[in-house]
């Protein structure tokens, strides 16, 4: 079904939401293959499907406005010369009746690594380069599209650099009055990013799949044993890895114990697998926490195993089971071949990691698992991967939103220059219309990727000078001062804090920048900042005699897209507090607000850069 509606005429502009029970993660591989753009276990969660529903429809608007754009920049390609110079994408017209290439964009040779000259004066050259491949009669394929459509393919060619690119044709036939094509018009763009995203979210799609389905073992096991080896079956073929192994620690004898695996031949009688941990790059792992990837296992002196020396592995993945910040075992994966795990196998191996270490715990502590308090962890793990694949998704739907967002601005921008003066009123206003929602949904954009990278961005901490941040801070808004004759008054003293430079910038900023913009229109703003000490953190306050903030809205205001109505009149995204928060929850500090008798008292709190008390920042769910 899926299939059939790829190939039908709109099949490329529909979302497309799976329902499913069956949680094979080679049949969720199918599903996606086939053109699912996502799907949902059984039994529905009305709150996940609501959120999928939104976000499909989102992709499907975002999909026709591309579309159109594109028509439009067909049909005016001749028009618009000086845009037809200056833009990546190539544009050309190919006269038909002639078998001749009429004009190309001087982009083909960025794109195509051939000057337009080149192309006019080789047909064969120009029908390689510009119609796909696999498609070396285009008029034929062109034929059968339906009036006023066109013919979208995605091929790739050599890179300069080396691998590869993606690009996009989209040719348009023009037909005479006997319906004959006369004329194609064609464009290229690249869309290696969007294929490379597209990559992406089919293996977060098999890496969810098989973290559902290790979760579903975890649930419904009754033994350790039992688990483990349907645990190791999935990984297997997840992985692709021929030797997989939960390794157990004894601490007391200093070996790793092997009762479960695949690939791995195994004493007879049952009995375990023993190495001593300072023969395995297991030990390592044990040692320091962390996993541990070889390509070359055979030339490390700690890998001495005769078991793994008779089996000649040369790739070698150790991902440590913790409990309680304890390392009790690793889950290992080898092969005979020299691989270079990507990145996003290395994130799966660490996940399913984090899953045997849940069922090792709730195994050896089944009574702590029927409290109330693992149910709600439970729940907040879950709850917390949604929402990081939300920030995900919306890091890449930004970026891919840029491209045609700038376009379709920059064509109403070069329409109202060149054509204003012959368009109607209407269309006149139309245009500037475009040109305004696309200023705010660039604006939008760029706040929505602000707010993804600091949740996927590392950040390091050191010891940041109050002084120099506000200072910082005051300059990036001194237009807006002026603008508004706002008084801003920073008292001393201003302390040293831990924290990172950029982020606290970002966030102070963020702060100063609403406490102008919320004022009344009749109110001159004003703008106090000044610390406190408070025990192990400095507190830094940002007061303003603003709008205020209701009573109980003052954790509201931190959502994402939140904004109050007592604000509504001034331009913004709804995500300047919501970067806030999370700038400060990236540098180790919390981000709150007080209301005053006028205005609202915005604070941060950051350690102080010498306090014993203070430990670095570690990511949620990492254990002590």
């Amino acid at each position: 079904m899926c299939k059939r509606i790829r190939e039908g005429v709109d099949g490329d502009r529909t979302a497309i939401l799976v329902v499913t029970g069956d949680a094979d993660p080679a049949v969720l591989e199918q599903i996606v293959r086939a053109g699912a753009n996502d799907y949902l276990p059984k039994p529905i969660d009305v709150a996940l499907l609501n959120v999928r529903l939104t976000l499909a429809e989102k992709e499907v608007l975002a999909h026709q406005e591309r579309r159109s754009t594109r028509d439009a920049l067909i049909d005016t390609t001749r028009e618009l010369s000086t845009l037809f110079e200056s833009l990546d994408e190539v544009f050309f017209s190919i006269d038909v009746s002639r078998d001749r290439l009429i004009q190309v964009s001087p982009a083909c040779l960025a794109m195509l690594g051939k000057t337009p000259a080149e192309l006019l004066e080789s047909s064969l050259l120009w029908r390689q380069l510009l119609y796909p491949a696999g498609l070396e009669n285009a008029e034929e394929a062109l034929a059968s599209v339906q009036p006023g459509r066109s013919l979208i393919s995605e091929y790739t060619v050599p890179h300069p650099d080396g691998g590869t690119r993606w690009l996009e044709a989209t040719l348009k036939p023009q037909a005479d009055q006997d319906d004959e094509i006369v004329r194609i018009d064609g464009i290229i763009s690249e869309v290696t990013e969007r294929r490379q995203a597209q990559d992406e979210a089919e293996a977060r799609a098999q890496e969810l799949a098989t973290l559902y389905r290790v979760s579903e073992i975890t649930l419904a096991a009754e033994n350790l044993s039992e688990a483990y080896d349907d645990i190791l079956e999935v990984v297997s073929q997840a992985t692709g890895f021929p030797i997989v192994a939960i390794e157990r620690l004894d601490s007391e004898r200093e070996v790793m114990v092997i009762n479960v695996a695949r690939g791995l031949p195994l004493p007879e009688g049952g009995a375990p697998l023993e190495i001593p941990l300072h023969e395995t790059l297991s030990g390592l792992a044990i040692k320091t926490r962390q996993p541990i990837i070889e390509r070359d296992a055979r030339s490390r002196r700690e890998f001495r195993s005769d078991v793994f020396q008779r089996l000649k592995v040369q790739t070698y993945m150790s991902f440590p089971i913790l409990l309680g910040g304890t390392a009790v075992g690793t889950l290992t994966l080898a092969s005979p071949e020299r691989l270079d795990p990507p990145a996003v196998l290395v994130r799966m191996c660490a996940s399913l990691a984090h899953s045997i270490t849940a069922l090792t715990g709730r195994m050896e502590s089944a009574d702590a698992l029927r409290d109330s308090e693992a149910n709600f962890r439970t729940l907040a793990e879950e709850l917390q991967r949604a929402n990081d694949e939300l920030e995900a998704f919306a890091y890449t739907v930004s970026h891919d939103l840029r491209a045609p967002l700038r376009t379709m601005t920059g064509f109403a921008h070069t329409l109202v220059e060149n054509f204003g003066a012959s368009l109607p009123d209407d269309a006149r206003d139309y245009a500037q219309r475009i040109i305004a929602s696309g200023l705010r949904a660039e604006s939008l954009i760029r706040a929505l990727l602000d707010y993804s990278r600091l949740t996927m961005e590392e950040v390091e901490l050191q010891q940041v000078e109050v002084k120099d941040v506000i200072e910082t801070v005051l300059d990036q808004v001194k237009a807006d001062l002026d603008a508004t004759n706002a008084k801003v008054e920073v008292q001393k003293p201003l302390p040293r804090v831990l924290a990172n430079h950029l982020t606290l910038v970002q966030a102070l900023g963020n702060l100063v920048s609403n406490a102008i913009k919320f004022v009344p229109e009749e109110r001159t703003p004003e703008v106090t900042i000044r610390t406190e000490d408070r025990e192990s953190v400095v507190r830094i306050w940002v007061e303003d005699n603003g709008v205020g903030v209701p009573e109980g809205q003052e954790e509201r205001i931190f959502r994402v897209f939140e904004r109050l109505a007592e604000g509504s009149h001034v331009p913004g995204t709804g995500i300047g507090l919501a970067i806030v928060r999370r700038a400060l929850e990236k540098i180790g500090g919390k981000a709150g607000v007080e209301r005053l008798s006028v205005g609202s008292g915005f604070w941060i709190d950051l350690p102080k850069s010498t306090s014993s008390k203070w430990r670095p920042w570690r990511r949620r769910g990492a254990t002590d």
